[in-house]
């Protein structure tokens, strides 16, 4: 069904090709390799990778490197790289040093956000201020690649090229993109997506040696929506466009904070019940696609405010839990974002809520 016949996704020519496909997956790191520099003045290259050794620079995951991996220091030169081509460092006299040759501003807020900080094996990396968010975003913004992604959001022919859109432009006029979530052996994603602004389905770029599939899979979606431009949600065969299971990004136009309980009450009523119904049982991997297509904010904002809404009504709205038959199909589905599709609540995963008038 997905083959070569599909049209191409827009890929900008870039005049430097050099490292232009960064796989640091972890956009946080990348920021710890700056502020951890920032701090020293100067470093050696040796020093640096020292420091990701001791987990002085805390890791993507639990550790920088699987012993078991032949190339051991193939991710942290990954994130070294990642640093120097976004502009965040550079060598200078056989040195690593900060760069603020470019975005010092922004920069700024950065180390200033994070002038308190420790830098010791036994701290994690911690999440992005929303100074760090909108400072590092600028900074993202620069790299030709993230831009492409961002533009398979956007009309083509009212957004020509990767430089005719901004932020606001993207917040505004973005829709969603859907990716299959089956992996095939020897890939690191799908090679194919489907634009809601068009209805079309489209190729993603195959540009040999390097794979763009795994960028536009894996980075793009963690570093956007770490950043809070983006989020996702699995679309479940039950309620797909073809009954397969796709993941739905899609643009942050709401901000945290600005939707109310209400809100998402009369939306439940207005796109779930019929004139005749009391009473209606909800899916919620359903419940949460339906509400987050319609108010385009983050999900886990939504499950917020539903817990809420649950917590102040409780005679009229039951979060029903989980079963285990319910958690084992949803597994079935081989990939880890499924419990995203479900409300956590002390301690359990709420697969219905059931809501009367």
């Amino acid at each position: 069904m997905y083959n070569k016949q599909y049209p191409v996704l827009p890929f900008t020519k870039m005049k430097n090709k050099k490292w232009s496909f960064l796989y640091a997956y972890n956009i946080r790191v990348i920021r710890d390799i700056f502020v951890y520099c920032a701090f020293h003045k100067k470093l050696t290259e040796k020093d640096l990778y020292l420091a990701m050794d001791k987990n002085l620079i805390p890791p993507p995951k639990n550790r920088w490197v699987n012993p078991k991996r032949k190339k051991k220091d193939r991710i942290k030169l990954e994130y070294i790289h990642a640093a120097k081509y976004l502009g965040f460092i550079k060598t200078e006299d056989n040195f690593v040093v900060p760069d603020y040759s470019t975005n010092s501003y922004e920069k700024k807020i950065i180390l200033d956000e994070n002038k308190s900080r420790r830098f010791e094996p036994s701290i994690f990396s911690p999440p992005f201020t929303e100074k760090e968010k909108n400072a590092i975003l600028k900074i993202v913004l620069n790299y030709e690649r993230a831009r492409d992604f961002l533009r398979w959001f956007l009309d083509f022919k009212r957004y020509p090229d990767i430089w005719s859109f901004n932020e606001e432009d993207f917040r505004r006029d973005a829709l969603p993109i859907y990716m299959l979530l089956k992996i095939k052996r020897g890939k690191k994603g799908r090679e194919i997506l489907k634009r809601e602004i068009d209805g079309k389905i489209w190729r993603i770029p195959d540009k040999k040696p390097h794979d763009y599939t795994r960028i536009a899979s894996f980075v793009f979606p963690n570093w956007f929506k770490e950043l809070g431009l983006i989020d996702r949600i699995i679309v479940f065969p039950e309620f797909s466009m073809d009954k397969n299971p796709w993941c739905m990004y899609y643009p942050i136009k709401i901000k945290e904070g600005k939707l109310t309980e209400e809100e998402i009450k009369e939306a439940i009523f207005e796109m779930f019940f019929e004139p005749y119904e009391r009473r209606k049982t909800i899916w919620i991997p359903l419940l949460l696609f339906k509400l987050v297509k319609k108010f385009y904010c983050a999900v886990d904002e939504v499950k917020k405010l539903i817990v809420s809404l649950y917590k102040q009504e409780f005679s009229k709205i039951t979060l029903e839990r989980a079963s285990l038959e319910v958690m084992k199909y949803a597994g079935k589905l081989k990939y880890p974002l499924y419990r995203e599709s479900f409300i956590k609540v002390d301690g359990f995963y709420r697969s219905y809520l059931i809501i009367s008038r």
